[in-house]
């Protein structure tokens, strides 16, 4: 079925208990507090979609680009400057703006043998020096004012009261929220495995601790993982979100959004250091407050090599949660997620790397 005969919905979704895996029973929803501003959440209708269709809307394998408008300053760590985008051959696809990235040297203790939290997270040690990454691994309960929002993916029916999800949906089996692999094929709807939030988040951080295997052949623009926040329940594409893509076999990160069903605008990218052919844990921060954005990433085969990417953009003030495998060659797997509003001792660090 050709993609451009194919027409998205958008559907809105009921706020069930809490977003993301939450420690308290369905029937409690678990306050998200700011330090710096509250989020509001959006009690919606959940509507049944038999069409198979995604508030996401559809992608296919090759991706337009536009040039961001906004140039994004350096985070108050030491500058590393990413790498610039170069010119696509295809029609509409234009050079995106290079932001600075920043990686900087670990001078915490990061090791994978950290002390375990109550939670199952690896607490952090103090003071923190340079990135949160740095002290904080494994996404605990430490980085976030109480309560936090917790999904072990341990239990399915609290995944399901949670999230939705259509096409090829992930499973939640071992622990994890488990992502493809999918079939490397040109049809879309076999490599699009998209989950969403049932509660909207506003000004918010979130931790996820996950793993992915970088093929040992990159084909660019075959593998990535991404993560967006505040998607607006109605949105055909990513519009009006912004997106943290996990470029697998580029070893590159980028902040972006989709703007049409083949068209992306850049807002910041940076070098990701990745080990092909082996799974790679990564803990990522991404936190939103206003127009601003940032993302600390970390991949525990390189605890020195933290990356800190800000970026900044005009979006809803609040929207769903999105993770999505998309045509992944390899299966992806979130092992915790974790999603709330900064700890004191935390915000200001947090607010220091914003745009």
């Amino acid at each position: 079925m050709p993609l451009s005969s194919l027409r998205m919905t958008a559907r809105p979704y009921s706020l069930l208990c809490a977003v993301l895996i939450a420690a308290p029973a369905c029937g409690e929803d678990p306050q998200i507090t700011s330090t710096n501003a509250s989020s509001t959440t959006d009690a919606t209708g959940t509507t049944s979609d038999t069409s198979g269709g995604d508030p996401t809307g559809a992608t296919e394998a090759t991706e337009a680009t536009a040039t961001a408008d906004t140039v994004v300053p350096t985070s108050t760590s030491t500058p590393d400057p990413g790498t610039d985008s170069t010119d696509g051959t295809e029609p509409g696809t234009s050079a995106s703006t290079s932001a600075t990235a920043t990686s900087t040297s670990d001078t915490g203790d990061t090791t994978e043998d950290a002390t375990s939290s109550s939670t199952g997270g690896e607490t952090g040690v103090e003071p923190c020096d340079g990135p949160l990454l740095n002290c904080y691994v494994g996404c605990p309960d430490e980085l976030f004012a109480v309560p936090p929002y917790v999904e072990e993916f341990d239990d399915p029916a609290q995944y399901d009261a949670h999230w939705g999800g259509t096409w090829a949906a992930p499973t939640v089996a071992g622990g994890s929220l488990n992502f493809g692999p999918h079939p490397m094929t040109p049809d879309w709807w076999d490599n699009y495995s998209p989950t969403w939030s049932k509660e909207e988040y506003g000004d918010t951080l979130l931790c996820a601790r996950l793993r992915l295997t970088p093929p040992v052949v990159a084909i660019p623009d075959e593998d990535m993982f991404e993560v967006t926040m505040r998607l607006p329940a109605d949105a055909a594409y990513e519009t009006g979100a912004m997106s943290l893509g996990l470029l697998t076999a580029e070893s590159q990160l980028v902040f972006r959004t989709r703007i049409a069903e083949a068209q992306w605008q850049d807002h910041a990218e940076a070098p990701f250091p990745l080990d092909r052919g082996v799974e790679n844990t990564l803990d990522v921060l991404i936190y939103a407050q206003g127009d601003k954005y940032v993302a600390e990433l970390r991949n525990a085969a390189h605890p020195d090599e933290i990356t800190v990417l800000p970026a900044e953009a005009q979006f809803s003030p609040t929207g769903l949660l999105t993770l999505l495998g998309w045509r992944d060659s390899e299966a992806v797997h979130v092992d915790r997620l974790v999603l709330g509003g900064p700890a004191a001792e935390v915000y200001d660090k947090l607010v220091a790397e914003l745009p």
